[in-house]
């Protein structure tokens, strides 16, 4: 066998061996995306259920929370200013008086 023979043969054989690579590697990349994709599948679909709880608890639960404590804050705000106001018209009278 010559150099020349050899030298075609290992191209043959090594041409051959990348071919089988290839289509090796592109099953092994189908399969792997096929379950992948199933994954994927499942996180997208727990995401959406997690969107769908959290705004749930937004509207059942804080938004009347925070109406409340809004309403709360206001009333104690109201009675400072009247608790301040009635001082100072107690402390205008006890100086009138002296």
């Amino acid at each position: 066998m010559s150099l020349a023979e050899l030298r075609d043969l290992f191209i043959v054989i090594f041409a051959l061996v990348g071919i089988g690579a290839t289509i090796l590697f592109s099953i092994l990349l189908l399969l792997a995306f096929r379950k992948i994709r199933s994954i994927l599948d499942s996180g997208r679909q727990t995401v959406g259920n997690v969107r769908n709880i959290s705004s749930m608890v937004s509207d059942n639960i804080v938004k009347p929370l925070v109406s409340i404590s809004s309403f709360l804050q206001g009333l104690r705000q109201a009675l400072e200013f009247i608790s301040r106001a009635s001082k100072r018209e107690e402390e205008k009278r006890s100086g009138q008086g002296e």
